[in-house]
Protein backbone atom coordinates (compact mmCIF):
# COMPACT_ATOMS: atom_id res chain seq x y z
CA UNK A 1 0.00 0.00 0.00
CA UNK A 2 1.51 3.43 -0.92
CA UNK A 3 0.56 5.56 2.22
CA UNK A 4 2.63 8.54 1.28
CA UNK A 5 -0.64 9.64 -1.11
CA UNK A 6 -3.16 9.87 1.40
CA UNK A 7 -3.61 13.84 2.51
CA UNK A 8 -4.06 12.87 6.24
CA UNK A 9 -1.83 10.19 8.20
CA UNK A 10 -1.20 8.94 11.53
CA UNK A 11 1.08 5.74 12.82
CA UNK A 12 1.57 4.82 16.56
CA UNK A 13 3.74 2.38 17.06
CA UNK A 14 2.46 -0.17 20.10
CA UNK A 15 4.13 -2.48 22.91
CA UNK A 16 3.52 -6.39 22.63
CA UNK A 17 1.27 -5.53 25.79
CA UNK A 18 -2.42 -6.43 26.07
CA UNK A 19 -2.87 -2.59 26.98
CA UNK A 20 -2.09 -2.00 23.44
CA UNK A 21 -5.15 -2.50 22.13
CA UNK A 22 -7.00 0.19 24.62
CA UNK A 23 -3.90 2.41 22.76
CA UNK A 24 -4.77 2.02 19.77
CA UNK A 25 -8.53 2.41 20.72
CA UNK A 26 -7.57 6.48 21.91
CA UNK A 27 -5.16 6.74 19.11
CA UNK A 28 -7.41 6.41 16.44
CA UNK A 29 -10.39 8.13 18.17
CA UNK A 30 -8.18 11.04 18.25
CA UNK A 31 -7.35 10.52 14.66
CA UNK A 32 -11.10 10.39 13.86
CA UNK A 33 -11.71 13.60 15.52
CA UNK A 34 -8.62 15.39 13.63
CA UNK A 35 -9.71 13.93 10.51
CA UNK A 36 -13.21 14.91 11.24
CA UNK A 37 -14.76 11.53 10.90
CA UNK A 38 -18.12 11.21 12.05
CA UNK A 39 -19.14 8.75 15.54
CA UNK A 40 -20.33 5.68 13.53
CA UNK A 41 -16.95 5.61 11.68
CA UNK A 42 -14.95 6.50 15.06
CA UNK A 43 -16.95 3.82 16.88
CA UNK A 44 -16.74 1.41 14.01
CA UNK A 45 -12.58 2.10 13.74
CA UNK A 46 -12.01 1.62 17.20
CA UNK A 47 -13.99 -1.91 17.87
CA UNK A 48 -11.83 -3.02 14.62
CA UNK A 49 -8.07 -1.63 15.74
CA UNK A 50 -8.91 -3.40 19.12
CA UNK A 51 -9.51 -6.49 17.43
CA UNK A 52 -6.20 -6.40 14.94
CA UNK A 53 -4.05 -5.50 17.59
CA UNK A 54 -5.26 -7.85 20.08
CA UNK A 55 -4.51 -10.16 17.43
CA UNK A 56 -0.88 -9.40 16.53
CA UNK A 57 -0.24 -9.02 20.54
CA UNK A 58 -1.83 -12.54 21.47
CA UNK A 59 -1.45 -14.87 18.27
CA UNK A 60 1.60 -12.69 16.91
CA UNK A 61 3.24 -12.30 20.09
CA UNK A 62 4.60 -9.14 18.27
CA UNK A 63 4.94 -5.39 19.01
CA UNK A 64 2.76 -3.69 16.07
CA UNK A 65 2.04 -0.48 14.32
CA UNK A 66 -0.86 1.24 13.54
CA UNK A 67 -1.45 3.52 10.73
CA UNK A 68 -4.45 5.30 9.87
CA UNK A 69 -4.67 7.20 6.66
CA UNK A 70 -7.86 9.38 5.12
CA UNK A 71 -7.53 9.44 1.75
CA UNK A 72 -10.84 10.60 -0.41
CA UNK A 73 -13.91 8.88 0.31
CA UNK A 74 -12.69 6.33 3.54
CA UNK A 75 -10.52 5.50 6.28
CA UNK A 76 -7.71 3.14 5.60
CA UNK A 77 -6.43 1.57 8.52
CA UNK A 78 -3.34 -0.92 9.18
CA UNK A 79 -1.79 -3.36 11.68
CA UNK A 80 1.41 -3.99 10.77
CA UNK A 81 3.02 -6.95 12.99
CA UNK A 82 6.56 -8.80 13.28
CA UNK A 83 4.87 -12.17 12.62
CA UNK A 84 5.37 -14.05 9.25
CA UNK A 85 2.36 -16.34 9.88
CA UNK A 86 -0.78 -15.12 7.50
CA UNK A 87 -4.28 -15.08 9.81
CA UNK A 88 -6.19 -18.44 8.42
CA UNK A 89 -9.54 -15.96 7.91
CA UNK A 90 -12.82 -15.75 9.65
CA UNK A 91 -13.18 -18.87 11.84
CA UNK A 92 -16.58 -20.60 13.13
CA UNK A 93 -15.93 -20.89 16.99
CA UNK A 94 -18.02 -22.46 19.71
CA UNK A 95 -20.64 -20.03 21.47
CA UNK A 96 -18.17 -20.43 24.77
CA UNK A 97 -14.40 -20.06 23.17
CA UNK A 98 -12.94 -17.10 24.38
CA UNK A 99 -10.83 -16.71 21.27
CA UNK A 100 -11.40 -16.66 17.27
CA UNK A 101 -13.99 -13.90 16.57
CA UNK A 102 -11.09 -10.97 15.94
CA UNK A 103 -11.75 -11.58 11.64
CA UNK A 104 -15.10 -12.09 11.62
CA UNK A 105 -16.51 -9.16 13.45
CA UNK A 106 -13.71 -7.24 10.48
CA UNK A 107 -15.03 -8.79 8.04
CA UNK A 108 -19.06 -8.22 9.36
CA UNK A 109 -17.90 -4.43 10.04
CA UNK A 110 -15.52 -3.28 7.66
CA UNK A 111 -16.37 -2.39 4.14
CA UNK A 112 -12.75 -3.85 2.79
CA UNK A 113 -10.23 -5.75 4.94
CA UNK A 114 -7.49 -7.90 3.86
CA UNK A 115 -3.99 -9.13 4.63
CA UNK A 116 -0.23 -8.64 2.81
CA UNK A 117 2.95 -9.98 3.63
CA UNK A 118 5.50 -7.58 4.37
CA UNK A 119 9.34 -7.47 4.74
CA UNK A 120 9.33 -7.97 8.25
CA UNK A 121 5.93 -10.10 8.84
CA UNK A 122 2.31 -8.93 7.70
CA UNK A 123 -0.41 -5.96 7.48
CA UNK A 124 -3.75 -6.75 8.58
CA UNK A 125 -5.84 -3.58 6.84
CA UNK A 126 -9.40 -2.50 6.60
CA UNK A 127 -11.40 0.43 5.13
CA UNK A 128 -14.39 2.26 6.45
CA UNK A 129 -16.31 4.42 3.85
CA UNK A 130 -17.02 7.96 4.90
CA UNK A 131 -20.29 8.22 2.12
CA UNK A 132 -19.08 11.49 1.14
Amino acid sequence: MAYEDFSLRATVALPAERTSARQARKFIREFCVAAELGDDVCEKAALLVSELVTNAVIHGRSRATLVAARPTGHLHVAVLDHDIRLPEGPKTVAPDSEHGRGLRIVAAVADRWGVEGTDEGKAVWFELDLGN
